[in-house]
């Protein structure tokens, strides 16, 4: 069975919640680690960033 994650960041949220700006990057150094043969060992990373919903 394949090890698949699927990593969704957000950086924008409704008024009233302060935004993450950091969370695109987080979501890029994410996939490197789970990606990584001796660290996380995954064979697919799907990474949903905010920005590309919108477009």
């Amino acid at each position: 069975m394949a090890k698949v994650a699927l990593l969704i960041g957000v950086s924008e949220y409704e008024s009233g919640l302060t935004p993450l700006p950091a969370a695109t990057k987080d979501v890029k150094a994410m996939e490197q680690v789970l990606l990584h043969p001796e660290i996380g060992g995954f064979d697919e990373v799907i990474p949903i960033i905010h920005e590309d919903a919108l477009n």
